[in-house]
């Protein structure tokens, strides 16, 4: 069988042409694909909808309008509105959550909202039992949220996180809620510069082991408490709380001011919340956050003495030299030595590669039991000395002369087997919002910079008291 040329001309303009067509049907799929990536919902069209034919990691972008609509959400999303009371969504359904966010079984989801206004339009319970409630936002399972610029009001609770949810929430208001915030069980959070107002119960409840990092918020006119946690004598209840609430420099006054809650805190220590400084509470989540370092700190003082004072320090550093120099002295005379306080030493090296060497010499000076001599040796021979006494022989010479055993001393420091003990050091400590040397937490209640033992006495004296 013979071809003529024309019919081989005409099969190569064939396959040509099928293959330009396949070209545009992959460019056009892929066109659409970076396209489907943002939706665009009208007023005239579901959110729901579009949640569900929206690939996971989709921005669904509102216009202004209002929605009456129950979302539910268990992928990963951005939703975008045009601004609070600009684009609403007020619920459906009564007694349950605007927009719930529940990942399926183990999975992961990251959801963030922004610029819209969210009310249930009702502050009913679905079945309390369960947690089902007319919430603006209820997060669970291994969701992680972020809100911002949002609004949320007219709702059981604005926002509840509960079991392994996570959220940041910025600059948000919550009003005329039952309740601001609820963040229960292990759920987390960061919440900064929000307002929580005029709850017709507490703004904020923290309950079980949830974990909170509290700054710059306005916390006013709610009509029970601006903050309470789900323990006696707040409830009656038999939970304990085993968290741990982290914060300073909040607004939340008490009846006795204008825009006061009924009452601010519950329990009492919470008030470190308003001080500038802040603080951690409980006191006792100072042994859970110690155990947890794969090497224990060093601890001058009696274990069960009923005050704690954990420093944050630098060996480098001029102003940790002025505490142990003339401030720590005092502290010992008057509390330490007689059983009084315990303080614990945490390295916080903040000038480079020899502080913390410094830092990992000083666990191994602890290793040999020697670290208090050690410490108050190497603070004197580097105000003398500088960086010649931070050198690997400097500080095996300042370990002998503090009593210990030259060859293990070197083997130790030389190893790095104590790099992770500082590291997790710092960690902690920036995780409690430590931002420079010396930084102290007496029972909780921080004190920046190298105080005078005045202001040591005063929270001492005030702890005291209290016992």
């Amino acid at each position: 069988m013979f071809t003529n040329s024309r019919q081989i001309n005409a099969s190569r303009q064939t396959q040509v042409a099928f293959l330009f067509l396949l070209l545009l049907l992959l460019l056009g799929t892929l066109a659409f694909a970076q396209v489907g990536t943002t939706l665009h919902v009208q007023t005239d069209s579901s959110i729901q909808a579009a949640i569900d034919h929206a690939p996971a990691g989709s921005t669904i972008e509102l216009s202004q309008g209002t929605w009456q609509e129950d979302l539910r959400i268990d992928k990963s999303l951005v939703i975008r509105g045009t601004g609070v009371g600009e684009t609403i969504i007020t619920g459906k359904a009564d007694g349950y959550p605007v927009i719930w966010i529940a990942p399926p079984g183990l999975q992961t989801v990251s959801v963030t909202i922004s610029g819209v206004t969210i009310s249930a339009a009702n502050s009913d319970c679905a079945d309390a039992s369960q947690g089902k409630c007319a919430d603006g936002i209820l997060a669970q399972g291994r969701a992680t949220i972020v809100v911002n610029d949002a609004s949320f009001t007219d709702n059981y609770a604005g926002i509840w996180l509960r079991s392994s949810a996570s959220a940041t929430i910025d600059r948000t208001t919550l009003l005329d809620n039952t309740y601001g915030i609820v963040i229960a069980e292990q759920a987390q959070a960061k919440v900064n510069n929000c307002t929580i107002s005029s709850s017709t119960k507490d703004g904020m409840i923290i309950a079980d082991s949830a974990r909170v990092k509290l700054s710059g918020n306005s916390i006013i006119g709610n009509k029970r408490m601006g903050i309470s946690v789900d323990v006696p004598p707040c409830y009656k209840t038999t939970r304990s709380f085993s968290g741990l609430i982290i914060g300073g420099n909040n607004t939340i006054p008490g009846p006795s001011t204008d825009q006061g809650n009924r009452g601010a805190f519950c329990p009492p220590a919470l008030s470190l919340l308003s001080s500038r400084d802040g603080g951690f509470y409980p006191t006792e989540a100072t042994k859970r956050m110690l155990s947890r370092l794969p090497t224990l700190p060093p601890m001058e003082g009696n274990a069960d003495a009923p005050v704690t004072i954990i420093e944050f320090t630098d060996f480098t550093c001029p102003y940790c030299n002025k505490f142990v120099t003339e401030t720590l002295p005092k502290i010992e005379a008057a509390y330490i030595d007689t059983g009084k306080v315990r303080l614990y030493f945490l390295p916080f090296p903040v000038h480079g590669v020899t502080a913390y060497r410094a830092a990992e010499a000083g666990f191994c000076a602890q290793e040999q039991g020697v670290f208090w001599r050690f410490e108050r040796l190497l603070f004197t021979q580097y105000h003398i000395r500088r960086t010649s006494a931070v050198t690997p022989a400097g500080l095996t010479a300042i370990a002998v002369s503090a009593g210990a055993d030259r060859g293990q001393f070197l083997k130790s420091l030389l190893s790095g087997k104590y790099a992770a003990a500082v590291k997790e050091s710092v960690a902690l400590g920036r995780n409690l919002g430590v931002g420079g040397t010396p930084t102290f937490f007496i029972n909780g209640r921080e004190i920046p910079g190298a105080a005078p033992y005045k202001a040591f006495e005063q929270i001492i004296e005030a702890d005291l008291a209290q016992k």
